[in-house]
């Protein structure tokens, strides 16, 4: 019976959190964005999709590049975006600047149920929901 116990628990948390691309593509859509103080988090409506190239676009970050790595604990996602370098001139100098940046964070489910959902500020359920 124990034994039982286990291969449920266990089974639920493989569902829970790891994912494959696959499992991934899709749009989703950012729930409790209203908390602009949060860096470089969507503090407005926005919809990100994942396409099946490691690809994504979103009218907030634009369009980049993720990546998925696992380890014990689960999924972990990687977007880079930005279009490289910006040229500006300051005081007759021309200057680059690098407009690229990228985050990383969980990808989760609640147990059984639910999309997955990509973590945008866990403290503040702030994050990324599947939709299709």
């Amino acid at each position: 019976m124990s034994i039982i116990v286990v291969v449920l628990f266990l089974l639920g948390y493989l569902n829970n959190n790891f994912f494959t691309t696959k499992m991934l593509v899709g749009k989703y859509e950012n729930i409790n964005y209203e908390n602009d103080f949060i860096g470089y988090n969507p503090h407005i409506a926005d919809t990100l999709i994942l396409k099946d190239n490691n690809e994504f676009e979103s009218s907030y970050y634009g369009k980049g590049k993720y990546k998925l790595s696992y380890s014990f604990k689960g999924t972990r996602i990687d977007l880079e975006y930005g279009e490289g370098f910006s040229n500006l001139e300051v005081k007759d100098e021309k200057v680059n600047l690098l407009n690229r940046s990228y985050f990383n964070t969980t990808i989760e489910r609640s147990w059984f149920f639910g999309n997955p959902r990509i973590i945008l500020f866990e403290d503040l359920n702030q994050y990324y929901e599947k939709i299709e």
